[in-house]
């Protein structure tokens, strides 16, 4: 036998303990070093502190809130399923920015019906719309609610009514006409009278006899798109000219309405001057107001010019609809509609009233006893909107005892103030010129405000 094979044999298995014990070793102190906390001399910061900086960064507390972010509209949702637990909720609306966009956001939702009524649909939703008041942490830019507004506090997520339009903007200019396509129209214009400067309900009864009549003629009425403001609705107690008729009324529903149309006068006589002046096309004039319309409306002429004279009141143009007229002659009272401009100032103030408030109007001669014909008319309790020309401090203080939910139309003074989104859209729609909020438009709305009322009651003394 060879003596060195059991030399070999023993220094193999010296060998591999040597192996074995150096792996135990080695797997321990991973395992130490795996289990213990990891040094504070890391030179590494940890990626949380990168992610936090770069949140402060991009966190801007001054810009609009991203109301269409999911995380925001399941947060509001979130919020208003715990706002209001004993409330069934069919749907919930995007969120649209609100007032201040920085700050709040509006949404609307649909809920179930909770009517106890034999009649009531099981179906049957009704619908809110609401402002939220948002808050951004300014280290994390988190989202939470603040608050939620009152009932239809957030008129910005209403959706607008069908086939609303803002017909306060200007109408670009019409495209130049050919000779054919202006003379197969046919034309009515009044020209002169004694209606300028008139008050505003001396105007539209002359507004409403000349679209009388072109709906009779079957002809598109001539119109002067501007109108002076009598003095009663001025500040200054002037008249004032160059107001646009489309401060006041919806000019596309009356264009719409009208079974010709109406066109706008400076056009018109562009066009006129350019084909029909010398004498190119027909034109009938008719200087007396007693002349009715039915002794002419087989006329072939282009453009009957009715012309008024200088003697008032026998100019006026609502003269042309009195007498044996009368009948077919209709004004045609649906054809005037409130300013889309206007109608917003009105939803608003009716979006923050309950639905179910009774109006009352006052006229200017309201006495002493005013309080107690009021009092006699409405519940004590009740939501109530003053309107009219005698509603005063005076009144509105002696009704308060018993009727603390009172409003009337200076409480809302910041829907038309100089900062108001009213007052920045007028003025850019009129060519960066300030339009002020005059009588005649407060006159309009509190009576549409009035008229919106559940209960509407007339106080006349």
């Amino acid at each position: 036998m060879d003596p060195s094979r059991p030399l070999l044999r023993r220094g193999a298995f010296l060998s591999s303990s040597a192996h074995a014990v150096a792996a135990i070793i080695l797997i321990a102190f991973l395992l130490i070093t795996l289990l213990r906390p990891p040094l504070s001399l890391s030179t590494r910061p940890p990626p949380l502190v990168d992610s936090h900086e770069d949140q402060e960064q991009e966190c801007d507390l001054s810009s609009p809130l991203d109301c269409a972010d999911p995380r925001l509209f399941h947060l509001m949702m979130r919020s208003t399923i715990d706002a209001f637990p004993a409330v069934h909720f069919a749907r919930f609306g995007l969120p649209v920015p609100g007032d201040p966009p920085s700050a709040s956001c509006d949404m609307a939702w649909r809920a179930r019906s909770n009517s106890s009524s034999a009649t009531a649909s099981p179906t049957a939703t009704t619908k809110d719309y609401r402002r939220f008041t948002i808050s951004l942490n300014p280290r994390t830019c988190a989202y939470s609610v603040v608050s939620i507004g009152d009932y239809h506090s957030g008129p910005n997520a209403r959706k607008p009514r069908p086939g609303a339009s803002n017909a306060t903007t200007a109408a670009p200019p019409p495209p130049p006409l050919s000779r054919a396509q202006f003379a197969a129209a046919a034309y009515l214009s009044y020209y002169g009278g004694g209606d300028r400067c008139k008050p505003m309900p001396h105007y539209r009864r002359s507004l409403l006899c000349a679209l009388a009549e072109a709906r009779y003629l079957n002809r598109t009425l001539v119109l002067d798109h501007t109108l002076c403001l009598a003095a009663v609705y001025t500040a200054a107690g002037m008249p004032e000219e160059g107001k646009r008729l489309a401060f006041y009324v919806d000019i596309d529903h009356l264009r719409s309405s009208s079974v010709a149309g109406i066109v706008e006068e400076r056009h018109f006589w562009k066009d006129w001057d350019r084909w029909g002046a010398k004498g190119q096309l027909g034109l009938r004039l008719v200087e007396d107001t007693r002349v009715a319309p039915t002794k002419f409306s087989k006329s072939k002429d282009t453009l009957i010019v009715r012309k008024f004279g200088d003697v008032e009141p026998g100019n006026y143009w609502y003269r042309v609809c009195e007498g044996e007229v009368e009948r077919v002659l209709a004004p045609p009272h649906l054809a005037i509609r409130l300013a889309p401009s206007l109608m917003s100032i009105v939803d608003a103030i009716i979006s923050s009233m309950q639905p179910d408030f009774y109006s009352v109007h006052a006229d200017a001669n309201a006495a002493e006893d005013f309080k107690w014909k009021i009092e006699e008319s409405i519940d004590a309790g009740r939501q109530v909107y003053l309107a009219g020309e005698g509603v005063n401090m005076v009144l509105v203080e002696g009704l308060k005892a018993n009727h603390s939910n009172l409003h009337y139309l200076d409480q809302f003074q910041g829907l038309w103030r100089k900062d108001s989104k009213w007052f920045l859209e007028m003025k850019r729609l009129n060519g960066g010129v300030p339009v002020e909020f005059d009588g005649y438009m407060r006159n309009l709305v509190d009576k549409e405000v009035f008229l919106k009322g559940k209960r509407r009651v007339q106080v006349q003394l």
